[in-house]
């Protein structure tokens, strides 16, 4: 006796194929629900995906749902929309009050020319629809492109998987907006900060979760700029569980394939022990310079007058020198440390420009450097026109920090180079030696506090690693630059570019009231 063709026939066992594509492995082929009571029917659909996925095959809606029910999940469901028993559209709208269009696709199979048919079934969710007959060409086209949309959604769901996986681990409070400027995510961090659940958060605006009207403008203003594209940096004031707390957020675009921005990424953290601990430091080192600067300049003002005194007492004279060197040295120290302390506090380095020639300005600072380095070779070179409107003494400083730091690491027979260069657009210092090159990992943060190009090199302990630092502060607050090159073949070379015409901004942050 044949089976009808209305039977439903044993839902077959997964085929290798199939067993990869269950199990996720590598190759695995989707899988491919058809629902569909015709025999014909369905081995017609069968050769046509034959090859391009693994097609599971029903004659009628409830052996697919008992399918369901027990786990199973395909890429696809081929659905037909005249079944036996129940139809094809109401199986269609079961589906979808369980599973939405994006996880599970829905392409109906309807009959040609049924236009009321094909709107109700959209209506309903499906995804797509192919009508009987159907061109077989027609219908493998439109079964690759939703299994393409349906492997993209499937990406997505893991890309957005891990991403919470990884924000519920992070300290930093992550959280997504969209272009309401509503929560759509919030790390459970938030909790840490505000005692309150993600859920008090997700929907609203910062207006609605009662943030002070000054603060919702300012968050506002910084998520619409960066949903134009744009990085944005944010710090403010935030009343938590242990009192006033400083955060600092980024806002970073969140952009789909085509580049759009579709929503926005914010990272805060609670920077505030990491405030009062750099403050604490800035007035501990201004204090302490500050102090000292006044014994310094006493000291100073004593040995001068010891050395008028002790004009035919060569040792008392020696003796003296050598304390006035020190005490020079020390005063530099002290002048290093007060100048950090203006920059870390916002204030930038006072500048007292006027219109003078770096010629006569730098030749003395290397005149200096010869008489307190009498041991070594110096070698001055001026190339072209070097007059600029400028602070001579900060720009002393900064060829002092150079030239001392090129001495200090070298070899005492080798010759340090000082070139000055004029050019219609710039004045250009560079100073050379020929010592060990720079490690590369130095390189990278070398004109940052505290560092030293080598320890190894310093071990007279009289370096605290500011003089780079105040060379690229200087070299700012004339606009300029500082740029370094360092090897084995060529020794290591400090270019400072210091433009003729300087940028407004620079020149207005750090101009003392008064300065001209």
């Amino acid at each position: 006796m044949q089976p009808s063709p209305l039977a439903s026939p044993p839902v077959s066992l997964p085929s290798e194929e199939g067993r990869r594509s269950h199990e996720g492995g590598e190759g695995a082929l989707p899988v491919v629900w058809l629902v569909e009571d015709s025999a014909l029917e369905r081995e017609r659909a069968r050769r046509v995906l034959e090859g391009h996925c693994v097609l599971e095959l029903f004659a009628e809606g409830p052996t697919m749902l008992e399918r369901l029910a027990l786990g199973a999940r395909p890429s696809l469901v081929l659905l037909d929309l005249y079944l036996p028993g129940i139809p094809g559209i109401d199986l269609l709208r079961f589906l979808r009050a369980q599973v939405d269009a994006a996880e599970l696709p829905v392409l109906m199979l309807t009959v040609a020319g049924s236009k009321a048919d094909v709107v109700e079934s959209l209506q309903a969710g499906a995804n797509d629809y192919v009508t009987k007959p159907y061109d077989p060409a027609e219908l493998l086209a439109r079964v690759t492109s939703q299994l393409r949309t349906q492997q993209l959604h499937q990406r997505l769901q893991q890309a957005e998987e891990g991403f919470r996986r990884l924000a519920a681990h992070l300290p930093d409070v992550v959280a997504r907006f969209d272009r309401q400027h509503r929560h759509t995510f919030v790390s459970p961090s938030i909790h840490r900060l505000t005692a309150q659940p993600v859920e008090h958060f997700l929907g609203k605006t910062n207006a609605e979760l009662g943030m002070p009207a000054e603060q919702v403008h300012q968050w506002a203003a910084a998520i619409d700029e960066a949903f134009t594209g744009r990085e944005v940096s944010l710090e403010f004031d935030f009343p938590g569980l242990e009192g006033r707390r400083v955060i600092q957020s980024r806002l970073l675009p969140e952009r789909d394939a085509w580049g759009n921005v579709l929503s926005v990424l914010s990272i805060a953290r609670d920077v505030t022990e990491e405030r009062m601990r750099a403050e604490y430091e800035r007035h501990l080192i201004g204090i302490v310079s500050h102090d000292l600067k006044n014994p310094l300049a006493a000291i100073l003002m004593q040995v001068q007058v010891g050395l008028l005194r002790a004009r035919e007492d060569a040792r008392t004279r020696d003796i003296l020198e050598r304390i006035q060197r020190t005490a020079t040295r020390a005063t530099g120290l002290v002048g290093d440390l007060l100048d950090f302390t203006r920059t870390r506090m916002g204030g930038g380095l006072p500048l007292v420009t006027r219109h003078q020639d770096l010629r006569d300005v730098l030749a003395q600072v290397v005149e200096e450097s010869r008489i307190a380095r009498p041991d070594r070779r110096l070698r001055w070179e001026v190339e072209g026109e070097t007059a600029l409107v400028a602070d001579g003494e900060r720009l002393a400083q900064l060829a002092t920090n150079l030239i001392a730091n090129a001495l200090q690491y070298s070899p005492v027979a080798s010759e340090v180079r000082v070139r000055l260069e004029g050019s219609p657009e710039a004045v250009v210092l560079a100073v050379h030696n020929e010592g060990a090159p720079i490690p590369a990992e130095v390189l990278a943060r070398l004109f940052e506090p505290f560092q030293r190009a080598s320890a190894e090199q310093d071990r007279s302990g009289r370096n605290v690693g500011l003089g780079l630092y105040i060379v690229h502060q200087i070299a700012r607050a004339h606009g300029g630059q500082v740029m370094v090159r360092s090897s084995h073949e060529e020794g290591t070379t400090f270019v400072v570019r210091l433009p003729r015409v300087r940028d407004a901004v620079a020149s207005d942050s750090t101009k003392p009231d008064g300065a001209t």
